[in-house]
């Protein structure tokens, strides 16, 4: 017979198994944004990162961090 407590390990474990890691700019940042507005804004505006390229650079990281991109073995 198993108990209630070993079915809810086995869920935790389950739902735990279903769900993306996060990527590195989440653990570091918090979010993708909180990184953008961090890492990227200031720099755009200090004259040091170009504007046009810095956005593409983030679309493609931004990719990179909704479709699990990161987590994928080179």
């Amino acid at each position: 017979m198993v108990t209630v407590r070993a079915l809810q390990r086995r869920i935790w474990k389950l739902e735990r198994v279903g769900k993306p890691r996060q990527s590195p700019l989440t653990r570091w940042y918090g979010s993708f944004d909180n990184f953008v507005v961090t890492a990227i804004v200031p720099g755009v505006r200090a004259g040091t990162l170009a504007r046009g390229d810095m956005y593409d650079i983030v679309e493609v990281l931004r990719r990179w961090e909704t479709d699990g991109t990161w987590d994928r073995p080179t």
